[in-house]
């Protein structure tokens, strides 16, 4: 039997939900969000029923019948949209970040655990064949213990208006939790994912402060900063909005040294520890890893077992941003502690 699956915001859920087109298992059935043009082009292209579209998913969760949610709204909705579904007994695919704080994911995770249900966060990036053999090679040790990392985000356009909560900090928006996170995500998967325990970061805000100006917390343009993990690796990331780029550009990198080499996820290429340099892998179109993401996802309810994007490891990457935005605000180091105790979930609540 398929699996029904319903759409909370349309507007990028729209590209991410086209990852389960056309699979077996799954069918989109429903799609929520409060713009009318949005939902519709969304309908149209996920072939949704025009009885089935809602202005909430409050209004949808009421009419509709599913199975699980995609939570694709704004940033500073996503955990009353993930609560009100986890409330329903309903699994959870939400974007990423999957809130503007570290305690919000936490209320989540606790949430997905008290219910039982299946909650896995989506960055398609980890499913780029760069990332996810890059991954694959150190699980192996084939290039021994990552050691640093160092990855950039920088885009030319910015096609928001200026008083649009992508801009505005207490909601979510800003260079690291709108463009860089995804970037920050597939280095820090690749390198094992290891638990973050410090971070440093600088911030600046000069587009911001001119064209969020009616914004009450107008959020940093551009961010560096850098992690320090228990293991004793760390990685650097930097991330910035209308960057000196031609218009369209977008200029991203990401790679790690290992103690037995060396992997650039950005040109798919690898150094072993001779110095000889090969091509490991290469990108996959959007369309593929969204479509790996899905799959992904309904293996993970069809097998109740937990996919690599879980609760768990949202809450440290969370942790981690919240840390790197403190530090940047506070112009100080910021430590950070990932337990993996049930106190530190429950502690959400």
């Amino acid at each position: 039997m398929a699996t029904r699956i319903a759409l909370a915001g349309a507007r990028y859920g729209a590209t991410l939900a086209s990852g389960f087109a056309d699979l077996e298992n799954a069918e989109i059935v429903a799609i929520a969000d409060p713009d009318s043009e949005v939902r519709s082009s969304a309908a149209a292209a996920l072939g949704v029923a025009h009885d089935s579209l809602f202005e909430s998913l409050d209004d949808l969760l009421l009419a509709t019948e599913v199975d699980a949610v995609i939570v694709a709204s704004p940033t500073h909705l996503h955990e009353r949209h993930v609560g009100a579904a986890f409330d329903r007994g309903l699994h959870v695919l939400c974007t990423s970040p999957v809130g503007v704080r570290g305690s919000e994911v936490s209320h989540i995770v606790t949430s997905a655990g008290l219910v039982g249900k299946m909650f896995m966060w989506a960055n398609p990036l980890r499913f780029d064949p760069r990332v996810s053999i890059a991954q694959a090679l150190v699980e192996a040790g084939e290039v021994g213990e990552p050691t640093h990392g160092c990855a950039s985000i920088r885009i030319s356009d910015w096609p928001h208006d200026g008083n649009s909560w992508r801009l505005e900090r207490d909601l979510g928006g800003g260079a690291l939790l709108e463009v860089g996170t995804q970037t920050l995500d597939a280095l820090w998967f690749a390198m094992g994912a290891p638990d973050p325990v410090e971070a440093m970061a600088s911030r600046f805000s000069s587009y911001s402060d001119q064209h969020g100006s009616d914004l009450e917390h107008p959020a940093e343009d551009s961010i560096s900063g850098m992690v320090r993990f228990k293991n004793g690796a760390c990685l650097q990331i930097s991330a910035q909005i209308k960057a000196a780029l031609l218009p369209g550009e977008t200029a991203q990198s990401f790679s790690f040294i290992g103690t037995r080499g060396a992997i650039d996820m950005a040109n798919g290429r690898r150094n072993d520890a001779d110095g000889n340099q090969y091509e490991y892998a290469k990108s996959s179109c959007t369309s593929s890893q969204l479509r790996a993401l899905a799959v992904s996802f309904l293996q993970a309810i069809e097998t109740n077992e937990e996919p690599a994007a879980n609760g768990k490891q949202a809450l440290a990457f969370h942790k981690m941003v919240d840390a790197l935005l403190t530090s940047a605000r506070e112009k100080q180091a910021a430590s950070i502690k990932v337990e993996r105790s049930l106190d530190d979930l429950f502690g959400g609540l």
